[in-house]
């Protein structure tokens, strides 16, 4: 590589570091995604929300299949990592989609909340996904399966295909993906007016319906 390549390149990441903490500087991520701290300086990059570093040491305890947990000051980023906390736009987006039902009067952890407390809720937001909504509920098999919902839609899921169903043991959850419908055609009338538009996500023999434009994605391994 010459050196104006590597020129080129250092004023590349530069660049991306700096959208980094642009996005870090807005005011709903100037606060814990999860307790509220203020200015928190590590994020979970597949989640996409910045979290203080007390929040940051229950999400290491989840696993990099759950939450991949970095400093915006002190680690190494790729491109990808930034563009993904990018695309989901910071916390109140991403809560929007992992506090989406949150129990009325429930108390979320405060900054001085006690690490039980703190994990408690973390583990439940994250890993259970007992806030999402059910029909986005993908639960890795490496979490527990907290709720009665998430393990009916884990049986749903594996109903639609025999293939599927023998690999559920290697689902992961991976992070958000936000999907932009922008044309449907031959739409079902009756899902129109009796449910929410959805469409349906193939890849080989993995499906997905996907409501409201934004789904969980999953990959698969070979374990």
């Amino acid at each position: 590589m010459s050196s104006r390549d590597g020129a080129n390149s250092g004023r590349a990441a530069s660049d991306k570091m700096k959208k980094l903490k642009e996005l870090l500087h807005k005011s709903d991520n100037r606060i814990c995604a999860d307790c509220s701290a203020p200015d928190p300086k590590w994020a979970s990059a597949n989640i996409g929300v910045f979290i203080c570093l007390k929040c940051s040491g229950v999400h290491r305890s989840l696993g990099t299949h759950v939450s991949k947990v970095l400093s915006v000051t002190l680690d190494q980023w790729t491109d990808d990592e930034i563009n993904s906390m990018i695309e989901v736009g910071g916390n109140s987006y991403a809560n929007a989609i992992y506090e989406a039902f949150l129990p009325e009067g429930y108390h979320k952890p405060h900054p001085d909340s006690s690490q039980e407390e703190r994990a408690d809720f973390i583990r439940s937001k994250y890993e259970s996904q007992e806030f999402l909504k059910p029909s986005l509920r993908i639960v890795s098999s490496k979490s527990s399966l907290g709720t009665t919902d998430s393990r009916k839609h884990m049986d749903i899921n594996a109903s639609h295909s025999a293939s599927f169903n023998s690999e559920a043991g290697m689902v992961e959850f991976i992070g958000i993906l936000k999907v932009k419908v922008i044309r449907g055609t031959k739409l079902a009338v009756r899902d129109l007016i009796s449910s929410d538009p959805y469409v349906i996500l193939a890849l080989g023999q993995q499906m997905m319906s996907v409501h409201n434009s934004i789904i969980l994605c999953r990959k698969q391994r070979l374990l």
